[in-house]
């Protein structure tokens, strides 16, 4: 009797078997769905069709003269920076054996006595583009952060002052140094009686940017 419905139960717990595990395989995400996922959970293929990540550097720049204020006045407030002469040099140097592009953007918060106070703000001017050899090294400094970002304006004696941040975008990581030097204000044709130096290395950060962001 018991031999009679053994056959027939196991044929019923097969096919439930074979449903359960069909059931399974269904609900796994097909390939095309994979591909729809987001940018930061896809390869790198896919990243590279929604944008990229970069290294970015921020250098800070402080150039031009600041004259002191004429003989009987006394302007109010504070000036952007004391009276001085000041110039930065920014060094940057491709310590990869292979030659990567880069993009450069200006920023200017000040323009002579003109400044970018709260709550304004400021985008890039411009940006260029360029490519830095396998452990190559190149210098901006304060004229030829003028010429780039005022293309139309010869070159001043002396320089009013300007500051903002040149920003490097680079896919490698880079060895990003500034040089600033100061002097009291004075004539600029005679040697000055004391000057101030500081170094600083630039710290890159890994930014994402946008299919399109860029130029």
């Amino acid at each position: 009797m018991f031999r009679k419905y053994l056959v027939p139960v196991l044929l019923v717990v097969q096919v439930l078997v074979f449903l359960l595990l069909a059931s399974v395989f269904v609900r796994q995400p097909s390939a095309s769905a994979a591909n729809d996922a987001a940018p930061q959970d896809a390869p790198q293929a896919q990243i590279a069709t929604h944008g990229q990540y970069v290294w970015s550097y921020a250098a800070k720049f402080v150039c031009g003269y600041q004259r002191p204020a004429a003989a009987g006045q006394v302007p109010p407030g504070e000036p952007v920076v004391k009276p001085g002469n000041y110039a930065t040099e920014i060094n940057i140097h491709n310590p990869a054996y292979k030659e990567v592009p880069l993009r450069k953007k200006f920023l200017v918060l000040v323009r002579g006595q003109e400044a970018v106070r709260e709550p304004q703000t400021t985008k890039p001017l411009t940006v260029t583009k360029m490519t830095l050899g396998p452990d190559y090294a190149m210098m901006d400094d304060c004229n030829n952060l003028w010429t780039i970002i005022y293309p139309d304006v010869a070159l001043p004696s002396p320089m009013p002052v300007f500051i903002g941040y040149l920003v490097i975008l680079s896919p490698l990581e880079l060895d990003v140094d500034v040089v600033y030097t100061a002097n009291a204000p004075g004539d600029l044709a005679k040697e000055p009686t004391g000057v101030s130096i500081d170094v600083e290395r630039v710290t890159g950060k890994r930014v994402f940017i946008p299919a399109g962001a860029l130029p």
